[in-house]
């Protein structure tokens, strides 16, 4: 009986020395842990840690419920019911209302649950600045086109960022090649220069480079990068890595040329300029000059009547020629200021081409080139065709193209007038101009419209002009809703052709 009291003794003893123990392990805890009531879901006991953590004293605490605690009671009472026992992160409120961000690790028994918490506040601003970096730099990689990546000759592979895949795959992914991998994305006029610089670049030990050329993407997509490289080599100066940075500058490579090009255009539009002012002032001189000599020729006393008519027919040609000067020059400026007026009136076009017969026949007559013939075609199973168009700028655009044609056209025919085909509801009226001349060769098509330029070859005579006439039907034939085009061979004459998106009325 009294060995039996001793070893009660004994155990209660022992018992009482483990619980101090624990109790003082529990309190000293470098982390807050906390004993919950499973039924009433208040604290039964918190360490110092978990004092100090929330500002809270423990006598405070038995008065509270880990909701007091909480951001947002509402999950944290969803999440207390499911009884989670993984790790979770979440923000919690001290007793002076600063908010930290504490994780959890939570274990039930049937009475009462324990959770032990730290506070990694910090630990979650520096992992969360560094998304945010990562975000930042993801997103400034995708805004500038560029990528980073690294190459380890151990391994003889390229690893890459995301933004590098979608350079290369024309896709965001995970991104890895081999050395001749990445060759054969190379363009083939690009490739020998890429390998070259890459392998001089080792051998002279140089630690960076940057090199300029162009990929084919699987999708058969050809893009303009710059690779920006460094290098690293061990102290007997041996390959460790390269590794560096890819920027896709396919656009601004375009915009670059963009830029050449208009430059190049701008410079051969001067030239062109100034050619034409040289050409131009020579062009008024010529009939001036002529106006004046056959001028003081019919006052002189020894001209005869014959000789007087004669040169009175010369003046007014040059007379002609220098207003159709004129009013090119005058007509360009105005195109060009946007101040050229449109007037629409519905005009009768079979009437229109038959009433400019003779005003051509007077042209062809004044060039000396009688034995040409001019063809008016018109439909004449039509009794009247009708389109909104201006007949003065249609006549002019006329006039340009047909006195071209008798400038070029030694011998043969010139035709011009329209043809008329159903469309849709309505009909489309084709205008033409075509000649029996030398022709133009396909590569000066083009250009064939462009202010101050003029074609024509050795074996043909350079004809009188500024060179704006062409333009001038262009500019003239856009103006009015509509275009013009050519069609032409060395050798078999040319037609141009004109049309206008205005109604055509068909009586």
């Amino acid at each position: 009986m009294i060995s039996l009291s001793i070893g009660g003794q004994l155990r209660r003893i022992i018992t009482g020395i483990a619980f101090n123990r624990y109790k003082e392990a529990f309190d000293r805890a470098g982390y807050a842990i906390m004993l919950i009531d499973n039924r009433t879901n208040r604290f039964i006991r918190v360490n110092k840690a978990a004092a100090e953590l929330f500002g809270y004293t423990r006598a405070e605490f038995r008065k509270l419920t880990p909701l007091d605690l909480s951001t947002e009671p509402e999950e944290v009472k969803r999440k207390t019911k499911e009884q989670a026992e993984d790790p979770v992160v979440k923000p919690a409120r001290t007793k002076d209302g600063k908010i930290i961000i504490i994780k959890v690790q939570t274990t039930y028994s049937d009475r009462f649950h324990v959770s032990l918490i730290s506070d990694v506040t910090e630990e979650y601003r520096i992992r969360r600045t560094l998304e945010l970096n990562e975000e930042r730099l993801r997103e400034a990689q995708r805004i500038g086109r560029f990528g980073w990546w690294e190459y380890r000759p151990e391994t003889d592979r390229y690893l890459g960022s995301e933004e590098l895949s979608g350079i290369f795959n024309d896709e965001v992914a995970s991104f890895s090649m081999t050395y001749q991998e990445h060759l054969g994305y190379i363009h083939p006029e690009d490739r020998s220069y890429v390998h070259s610089t890459i392998m001089d670049a080792m051998e002279k030990k140089k630690e960076t480079f940057l090199v300029n050329y162009r990929i084919i993407t699987p999708t058969g997509k050809v893009k303009a990068i710059v690779v920006n490289s460094n290098i690293k080599y061990d102290e007997k100066g041996r390959l460790l890595y390269r590794y560096g940075t890819c920027q896709d500058i396919t656009d601004t490579r375009r915009i670059m040329d963009d830029l050449i090009a208009a430059r190049r255009q701008a410079e051969e539009s001067d030239r062109l300029k100034t050619t034409f002012l040289a050409n131009f002032s020579h062009e008024i001189r010529t009939p001036l000059n002529a106006m004046l000599g056959f001028m003081n020729i019919l006052t002189s006393m020894s001209t005869t009547e014959e000789e007087k008519q004669e040169m009175v027919k010369l003046i007014d040609i040059n007379s002609q020629r220098l207003l159709r000067l004129i009013n090119d020059m005058i007509d360009m400026s105005r195109i060009e200021s946007n101040n050229m007026e449109i007037k629409y009136t519905n005009v009768e076009i079979n009437e229109f081409i038959s009433s400019m017969g003779s005003a051509f026949a007077y042209e062809k007559e004044a060039a000396g080139k009688k034995h040409l013939k001019l063809t008016p075609v018109i439909a004449r199973s039509q009794k009247a065709v009708y389109q909104s168009v201006d007949e003065l700028r249609l006549s002019q655009i006329f006039s340009n193209l047909v006195g071209n044609a008798i400038k070029f056209t030694d011998e043969g025919e010139i035709r011009y007038g329209y043809r008329i085909v159903p469309s849709g509801d309505g009909y489309t009226l084709t205008y033409f101009v075509s000649d029996t001349g030398p022709g133009i060769p396909t590569e000066n098509l083009d250009d064939i419209f462009q202010p101050f330029v003029q074609y024509w070859s050795e074996d043909m005579p350079k004809v009188q002009g500024a060179g704006l006439g062409l333009a001038i039907c262009k500019r003239l034939s856009e103006l009015m809703k509509g275009r013009i085009w050519i069609e032409s061979l060395p050798g078999r004459g040319s037609s141009f052709l004109f049309t206008f998106n205005t109604p055509v009325i068909v009586e």
